[in-house]
C-alpha cells in the first residue's frame, strides 16, 4: 500500500527518508481515501527512484555548487568578464547555486526530520526554489536575447547590449521574481502525517483557489513563454551562424572577396565562438527542462479538464523527470568547459578585479 500525490509545479523539494514525500508548492491532488495497490514492477521502480533521490541528489548538488562557484569566478574575476554576456552568466551561476543549496539542505533535513519540522524552514526552502528556478529560466532567455541581438542585428548590439542595459534587465527580472513568489509566505503550512513525526509542507485549504490561478499563470511565465522564446532565438541565431561560417568558407576558397553585410563586418570569430557555447547551453537547457515541464503542463491541463487519473507509475515517472530538471542546475560548468576554449583558458587565470 502506498499513499502518493501529484504536484502541479516543478519546484518540488525531495524529502528522502524512509519514503519520498513531495513538498507541495501550488496545490495537491493526493490519493489518501482510495488506497492504491501497486504491482511488483512499480515497487521496483519506486525503489530505483528512491535510490536516485537518496544517493544521486547530494552528489549532483555538491558537484553543481562547486562548478557554479568556479563558473562565477571565471565570469567575474578573469578576462572573460569583459564580455557583456558574462554578467548574465554570472547571475545564472548564482541562481543555480542557491537552488542546489536549497535542494541539498532539504535532502539533509530529510535525514534528520527534526530539521524539517519548522514552518520557517519549509517556507524559505520553497520560496528560494520558486525564485531561483524562475530566475534560471529567464536568465537563459535574456542570454539568448542578447545573442540574438548581437548576431542577427549587430549594428544595434553595442547600444542594446551594453553592460548598463544588462544590469537593468537583470534587476527587473530579479525584482519581479522576489516580489511575485512572496505569496509562499502566506499560503503554506506544516501537516503531521498519521500521528507520526513525519511532516509535509502543504498549501492552506483557504488558498487552494487562488493558488490554482497562480499555478496556471506560473506555467505560462516559466514554461510556455520562456521555452518558445529560447527555441525561436536559438533557431534564428543558428541560422545566422551557419551563414557566417558558409561565407567564411567561401572567402577562404577565393569565391568571395568582400563582405557586403554589416553582420560579417562587425561580428568577430570570438563572438561567434561565444555564441556557439551559449547555443549549446540553451539547447541542453531545453532538453532537460521540456520533459518535466511538459509533464507538469499535462497535469495542469488534466486538472483543468477534470480528467485527473491517479496512477502510481506516472507519479514515479514525474520524479525521474524531476531529476532531469535538477541536472540542469548543475551541468553548466561542464558545458562551458567542453564547448569553450576561452573558458578553459580563463579557469587557469589568476583571479583579479576587472575594470569595465
Amino acid at each position: 500500500m502506498q499513499e502518493y500525490s501529484y504536484t502541479s509545479t516543478l519546484k518540488v523539494l525531495p524529502m528522502v527518508g524512509e519514503e519520498t514525500f513531495i513538498t507541495n508548492i501550488s496545490y495537491n491532488t493526493s490519493v489518501s481515501d482510495n488506497t492504491t495497490y501497486y504491482s511488483d514492477e512499480n515497487e521496483h521502480f519506486y525503489d530505483f527512484v528512491h535510490i536516485l533521490y537518496k544517493f544521486f541528489i547530494p552528489v549532483l548538488c555538491v558537484f553543481g555548487i562547486i562548478g557554479n562557484a568556479l563558473s562565477f569566478r571565471v565570469f567575474v574575476f578573469t578576462s572573460f568578464a569583459k564580455q557583456p554576456s558574462s554578467v548574465y552568466l554570472a547571475a545564472l551561476s548564482v541562481s543555480d547555486t542557491w537552488f542546489l543549496s536549497a535542494l541539498l539542505v532539504s535532502w539533509i533535513g530529510s535525514l534528520n526530520r527534526l530539521a524539517t519540522q519548522s514552518v520557517v524552514f519549509c517556507v524559505i526552502s520553497i520560496y528560494i526554489t520558486h525564485v531561483t528556478s524562475f530566475l534560471s529560466v529567464w536568465y537563459v532567455v535574456l542570454i539568448m536575447l542578447d545573442r540574438y541581438i548581437v548576431v542577427c542585428h549587430p549594428l544595434k548590439g553595442h547600444r542594446l547590449c551594453s553592460r548598463q542595459r544588462v544590469l537593468i534587465a537583470l534587476t527587473i527580472v530579479t525584482a519581479f521574481a522576489v516580489l511575485f513568489y512572496s505569496y509562499c509566505f502566506f499560503t503554506l503550512k506544516i501537516d503531521h502525517l498519521d500521528d507520526s513525526e513525519r511532516q509535509l509542507c502543504r498549501v492552506r485549504e483557504s488558498s487552494y483557489h487562488v493558488l490554482r490561478l497562480i499555478t496556471y499563470f506560473d506555467s505560462v511565465i516559466t514554461f510556455i513563454i520562456p521555452m518558445v522564446a529560447v527555441f525561436v532565438f536559438n533557431l534564428a541565431v543558428i541560422c545566422s551562424i551557419r551563414r557566417f561560417y558558409f561565407r567564411q568558407f567561401r572567402m577562404s576558397r577565393g569565391q568571395l572577396y568582400a563582405s557586403t553585410s554589416p553582420m560579417f563586418n562587425i561580428l568577430s570569430k570570438a563572438q561567434v565562438r561565444l555564441t556557439v557555447m551559449l547555443i549549446i547551453v540553451s539547447s541542453v537547457f531545453l532538453i532537460l527542462n521540456l520533459p518535466s515541464h511538459g509533464f507538469r503542463f499535462f497535469i495542469l491541463v488534466n486538472d483543468l479538464l477534470k480528467r485527473r487519473k491517479e496512477n502510481f507509475h506516472l507519479f514515479l515517472i514525474q520524479h525521474c523527470l524531476q531529476i532531469m530538471y535538477y541536472i540542469n542546475f548543475a551541468i553548466n560548468f561542464l558545458l562551458y568547459c567542453t564547448s569553450s576554449k576561452s573558458f578553459r583558458r580563463c579557469i587557469r587565470e589568476s583571479p583579479k578585479c576587472q575594470k569595465y
